[in-house]
């Protein structure tokens, strides 16, 4: 049964983790949650172990929370590491491998929201280890491409920052992925002419909706908002809380509507 088109709170603890070849995947937020534009998972993968898919009909933009190992698309294969993010174009067979003593764990977003039956396991090339190509050999064709936040320059809103990691500027076309620094306190109710999904990655707060505190805010825990409706993220820590962001369509975080809409 579909949900109702409101705001909602998630702890990943909640969600059911499904097992898969190589690890597991939660789905935070589907169709049935009622996305109607993203769709957003957690995947992890076992040490010494891999894991693939294949869909038609959505972009992917993936980030490594925790561990090391390798993203491969296609003929092309990214080292990866915390604090990278890989985009997946539409249609193209990748995998994630994981090559540490330790998991493997990547937040990524889909773009649009398709059924996740139509999500097919299948693996890229195995025997491209060592193999570091970062685009194909026709200019024309779109390739996948590798971004280390550290290399991103944060840009300021107020008090709070963020770096667009995946955007068109790389060419996904349907999302924007992206990291944000939320300093202690509370910014102003706002709303976005887009559908969002924010990630806790550290720190602790409180969501708001409207004038309602809808709930608590710590890693792991899965917001998601939809278009035009006014939220706000507190940071009731004494540091700073980050966040993994995904919108569609496609803009800028920056982006708000009036009051009026």
């Amino acid at each position: 049964m579909l949900e109702q088109r409101r705001a909602r709170l998630r702890q990943e603890r909640d969600i059911e983790r499904r097992a898969i070849d190589g690890g597991s995947v939660q789905w935070l937020v589907d169709r049935q949650l009622g996305a109607e534009h993203l769709m957003a998972y957690k995947l992890t993968v076992d040490p010494d172990s891999a894991a693939g898919h294949v869909h038609n009909g959505a972009e992917e933009a993936l980030y490594v929370v925790e561990g090391a190992g390798e993203v491969r698309v296609e003929h092309i294969a990214h080292a990866v590491r915390k604090g990278q993010a890989v985009f997946v174009p539409d249609g193209n067979t990748h995998s994630y491998v994981n090559t540490s003593a330790t998991p493997l764990v990547v937040v990524g977003a889909m773009a649009p929201v398709i059924e996740v039956d139509d999500i097919h396991p299948a693996m890229a090339p195995l025997d491209l280890r060592g193999v570091r190509r970062t685009a194909f050999d026709e200019a024309s064709v779109m390739t996948p491409t590798c971004i280390d936040e550290r290399l991103i320059t944060p840009t300021l809103m107020g008090e709070r920052s963020f770096r667009v990691l995946v955007s068109p500027q790389v060419g996904c076309l349907r999302m924007t992925l992206f990291t944000g620094i939320i300093p202690t306190g509370r910014a102003p109710l706002h709303a976005h002419p887009h559908e969002e999904i924010v990630y806790i990655l550290a720190g602790d707060g409180r969501l708001w909706i409207e004038d309602d505190r809808v709930g608590e805010l710590r890693p792991g825990a899965v917001v998601f908002v939809p278009v035009a409706v006014r939220h706000t993220l507190e940071n009731t820590g004494s540091g700073d809380m980050k966040v993994l962001g995904a919108f569609s369509p496609a803009g800028s975080p920056e982006a708000k509507l009036s009051a009026s809409g």
